[in-house]
């Protein structure tokens, strides 16, 4: 990943399959491991960029389900990973 600003909301349009952030973190994870399989880092930081703006817009995402995602997905990251997934949760907690 180049920088956070790379990933914008609509660069992604071809995404139609709604994740669901504000339910089980291990879940949306899953999904997003099991649809991204073998696709490159950038996509998958894509998808949940895409889907986190989508639902944080729309009222159906909260700080308190972000800090939820991250918090049981930040274990399985390494260190670089981690760095990143927290500049995206704070991103995220930026849109209203």
């Amino acid at each position: 990943m180049k920088d956070f600003n790379s990933f914008k909301s609509g660069e992604n349009s071809g995404e139609s399959q709604d994740l669901n952030f504000s339910g089980d973190p291990f879940e949306t994870f899953a999904k997003l491991s099991a649809k991204y399989e073998g696709k490159s880092s950038d996509d998958i930081m894509r998808a949940i960029i895409y889907q986190a703006e989508k639902s944080r817009k729309a009222g159906k995402l909260s700080d308190k389900d972000i800090d939820n995602f991250a918090s049981s997905v930040a274990p399985l990251l390494n260190d670089k990973q981690r760095k990143t997934l927290y500049l995206v949760v704070d991103k995220l907690k930026q849109i209203k």
